[in-house]
């Protein structure tokens, strides 16, 4: 059993197992893009040393 997804268009749940869109109105979901999560994962790691270069 998956877990429950909220359908941000009818607010229905179903079951998620890594629809594209809603099975009951069609909404499709956005896709992130993988670039955004790697710019993401780049910032944090910058602020952390950055934060660790402060403390010595």
């Amino acid at each position: 059993m998956g877990d429950l997804r909220e359908c941000p268009s009818c607010a229905l749940e179903f079951e998620d197992d890594g629809q594209k869109a809603c099975p009951y109105c069609g909404y499709e979901f956005p896709r992130q893009r993988t670039s955004v999560k790697a710019v993401a994962v780049v910032l944090i790691l910058i602020m952390l040393w950055f934060a660790l270069q402060g403390l010595f």
